[in-house]
């Protein structure tokens, strides 16, 4: 689901806020779309979401994509290029 979505936002410019659109991924993967809509909106999740956003505050992350290799940050989809150059190394 997470390729799909990143797909979704980055490679074809949809609005993945939309549940609609979430759903439409999600059905496309041949994935329970409904299933997935009421996990989502589970407290469990809320509380993993503001887990994380916190660790991205701690972390100094201001954008997403956002990878770190050997401890270098590369931010955004136009530097996966810088990326995959140090990875090459």
């Amino acid at each position: 689901m997470t390729g799909g979505v990143l797909r979704a936002r980055w490679a074809e410019e949809r609005d993945i806020a939309d549940p609609a659109t979430l759903g439409a991924i999600a059905d496309g993967l041949g994935l329970d779309a409904a299933a997935i809509a009421a996990r989502a909106d589970s407290p469990g999740i809320a509380a993993d979401y503001e887990a994380a956003t916190q660790r991205a505050i701690d972390g100094q992350v201001f954008g997403v994509p956002w990878y770190v290799y050997r401890g270098e940050p590369f931010w955004g989809q136009d530097r996966l290029d810088f990326l995959a150059r140090a990875l090459s190394k």
